[in-house]
């Protein structure tokens, strides 16, 4: 009887070890598509150098900007009212937003074309800290690419192909920032008429996606601007399929000619 109960647990003993030292196994990769580049928007959305630090405490700052690209990280503690005013541009720029909790969020601005002096001023009615930023689209995403984020914030760079594209958002209607495309340069992406930004959703828009039309290749970024911060948003630029031309079917015969 001891004799069985000692082979039974070296049975047992040798089962544990064997699927304890068992490799997993790497599935195959074969024939399987390629998923579409994933980022959650960090708050500084590209390497770059800080130029300029403000606060609660130093809220105002003027700084020489030459041409590029600039973005304004900010970090609140609660909830919060905030008004960002730039100043040097041939319009002042003025955007307002409110906090429903701590929040980290960007901005964008400009953009810059010439070097010049410009003025920052940032108030709320809590305690914040805010930095400027100078970026560089030395490594851009490419498309098919899914952005995701929380409320207010620039995104990494990304480059597209002069053509057609899907933009696809997953939320709609008022639970739905408002999306800005732009230049690297931070010029906005205008429809083909002019009168828009693109993607061109309205504000109370039921649509869950709509065509974007690039008519220069190059890199671009995506800015979303809501008064729910935090508040959880993603959606996906994918090139729109071309459709490949059939050319002329066969030649049918004539009436009567065999």
């Amino acid at each position: 009887m001891k004799r069985l109960l000692c082979i039974a647990l070296l049975l047992v003993l040798c089962l544990v070890i064997s699927g304890c030292t068992q490799q997993p196994v790497t599935p195959s990769t074969a024939g399987t598509p390629t998923a579409a580049q994933s980022t959650t928007t960090p708050v500084t959305p590209a390497a770059g150098n800080a130029l300029v630090q403000l606060s609660n405490i130093q809220p105002n700052a003027s700084l020489t900007l030459d041409p590029g690209t600039f973005i304004l990280s900010f970090k609140t503690d609660g909830p919060e009212k905030m008004v960002f005013q730039i100043n040097g541009f041939q319009d002042d720029e003025i955007t307002e937003l409110s906090t429903t909790g701590p929040f980290s969020g960007s901005l964008t601005f400009g953009p810059v074309i010439k070097t010049g002096i410009y003025s920052m001023n940032v108030t709320g009615n809590g305690s914040w800290t805010a930095q400027v930023t100078q970026v560089n689209p030395k490594t851009p995403l490419t498309v098919p690419v899914n952005l995701s984020g929380s409320g207010t914030q620039v995104t990494p760079f990304f480059y597209l192909e002069k053509g057609q594209y899907f933009f696809e958002r997953n939320e709609t209607g008022l639970s739905s920032p408002l999306y800005f495309l732009r230049y690297a340069n931070g010029s906005y992406l205008m429809d083909v008429n002019n009168t828009y930004v693109q993607p061109g959703f309205g504000e109370d828009s039921p649509h869950p996606f709509l065509f974007i039309y690039i008519t220069e290749s190059g890199n671009y970024y995506l800015n979303t601007l809501t008064n729910k911060n935090p508040g959880t948003w993603s959606a996906s630029i994918s090139p729109v399929p071309v459709i490949p031309f059939m050319g002329p079917g066969p030649a049918l015969p004539e009436k009567g000619v065999k």
